[in-house]
């Protein structure tokens, strides 16, 4: 029975990373060496984009886009995926009911479920935003907690002394959204009619 489990473990594993898409353009490092051709970004990989470089990719049912001078990882900690954004921003679109989802910047801590987000990490803030879907956003500085919902768009700045309202739309677009959800079979909730 072990032996059957490890082997559907790794047929899974296989034929997720097997549909993996990746795009990018410009200078893209993985895990401090320059991205070739067909290769593949698995989760612990540390990825950097330099200035004027794009990313995008898939992990299982997850899809990640990061604009450039951004560092950041896609991780399994135990039975959660976190994206650890450490700088730059990346939209990233996770599938409801695909287990616990986490994103971590240096001041923030938001619990996702089932979403489109942004995060978008400078001069030591963080900005926020949730997509569609909901989230539960906790600064790790004061502990503050917030809950974000939304059909389009509800966004936040994150720094050392609270979460602040905003209402502008940066770093990302609708058009986005959609090709990352495309790139896993889905399209946002808020084309769904």
């Amino acid at each position: 029975m072990k032996k059957v489990l490890v082997f559907l473990l790794v047929s899974v594993v296989s034929f997720l990373n097997a549909n993996q898409i990746v795009k990018n353009s410009g200078n893209v490092l993985i895990n401090g060496k320059k991205m070739v051709k067909n290769q593949k970004i698995k989760f612990g990989d540390f990825i950097q984009t330099k200035g004027k470089s794009k990313v995008s990719f898939n992990i299982g049912k997850s899809a990640f886009l990061a604009n450039s001078n951004s560092k950041f990882t896609v991780k399994e900690e135990g039975t959660s995926k976190v994206l650890n954004v450490i700088s730059g921003g990346v939209l990233a679109v996770f599938k409801h009911g695909d287990g616990d989802h986490v994103v971590k910047t240096p001041n923030l801590t938001a619990g996702i479920r089932g979403t489109g987000v942004y995060t978008e990490v400078r001069d030591g803030k963080t900005y926020f935003c949730t997509c569609y879907g909901e989230t539960e956003l906790e600064n790790t500085h004061n502990h503050y907690a917030k809950k974000l919902k939304a059909t389009h768009h509800n966004m936040v700045w994150v720094t050392k002394n609270g979460i602040k309202e905003v209402h502008e739309l940066m770093g990302h677009n609708d058009d986005e959204l959609r090709e990352l959800e495309a790139l896993v079979g889905r399209i946002p909730d808020f084309d769904k009619k």
